[in-house]
């Protein structure tokens, strides 16, 4: 099986997360390779190059990769393609999407229990369907904990840009924002080092990021990106677009900071059953 990545797999987050995912299959058995950086001029002949060296199953690592994935699929029908955070299918082609909307909703949760201004905010890269599902999910859960929070949201224009990030953060926080979140690749950095400097409160994306503000860090909402890469590489595909939820046990709530109460630990933990049971719905 064959990985394409964004960015860098030793970035921290999204990359290296379907990385490791890979490397997991590769433990038992399955040969891989991989291509970083693959942008979408160079989306198309990456897909193909692969599907022409033999590769049973060519995943792109991103939504950003659907049209692409889509197009190559139909010239090789023998090549299974997966697409992760995708949002259709074909003969051939299947997608696994994590819930952003799951993962919104609890740091939203927590945001709304944390926040002493009663304004929160978000920077993301870019206003794709998975940006807004997190975005339409953290209000829903921010509103349901704190009907008086209010929520800003910047979007950077990149994924990968630390300075924009920390730029768009130091924004926000100038304008009153105590809580921050991102929806961001490697340019979580400069958001999670503007709430460290500013001495404003973070939440973490995909999981524990508290090395890099240790004293801003409240907690994250957990996503494993591995499982999906993992899955794409181990189990029989469907050619259909699967979301993976926290009812699906793909996302979570937790690696809480001593700053965050146990009390208010205890409620977001209860938000996340209700979610699980669908006693929760947004």
């Amino acid at each position: 099986m064959a990985l394409i990545t964004p960015g860098l797999v030793d970035d921290g987050s999204w990359n290296q997360a379907g990385f490791e995912g890979l490397k997991q299959a590769e433990a038992e058995g399955i040969e891989i390779a991989y291509t970083e950086r693959v942008t979408q001029d160079q989306q198309v002949e990456v897909f193909r190059n692969y599907a022409r060296q033999g590769y049973d199953v060519v995943i792109g690592h991103g939504g950003e990769y659907m049209d692409a994935a889509l197009q190559v699929a139909q010239e090789f029908p023998d090549v299974e393609f997966v697409v992760t955070n995708g949002n259709q299918s074909a003969a051939n082609v299947t997608s696994f999407t994590l819930s952003y909307g799951d993962m919104g909703y609890l740091a939203g949760t927590l945001a709304g229990l944390m926040t002493q201004t009663n304004k929160v905010a978000i920077v993301s890269g870019q206003e794709i369907p998975v940006a807004r599902d997190a975005i339409r999910g953290f209000e829903a859960g921010l509103k349901a904990a704190n009907p008086d929070a209010e929520l800003q949201v910047t979007f950077t224009g990149s994924w990968e840009d630390v300075d924009k990030a920390r730029e768009a953060a130091l924004a926000l926080i100038g304008s009153g924002a105590d809580v921050l979140w991102h929806v961001l690749d490697a340019a979580d950095a400069g958001v999670l080092s503007a709430a460290e400097d500013e001495g404003v409160m973070v939440i973490g994306l995909y999981g524990d990021q508290s090395r890099f503000a240790p004293e801003a860090y409240l907690g994250s909402a957990i996503a494993e990106p591995a499982k999906l890469v993992y899955k794409a590489a181990t189990e029989e595909l469907n050619h259909q677009v699967n979301s993976e939820g926290v009812k699906e046990g793909v996302i979570s709530v937790g690696d809480f900071t001593d700053r965050v109460p146990q009390e208010v630990q205890d409620k977001v933990k209860a938000v996340e059953e209700d979610l699980r049971t669908g006693a929760v719905t947004y």
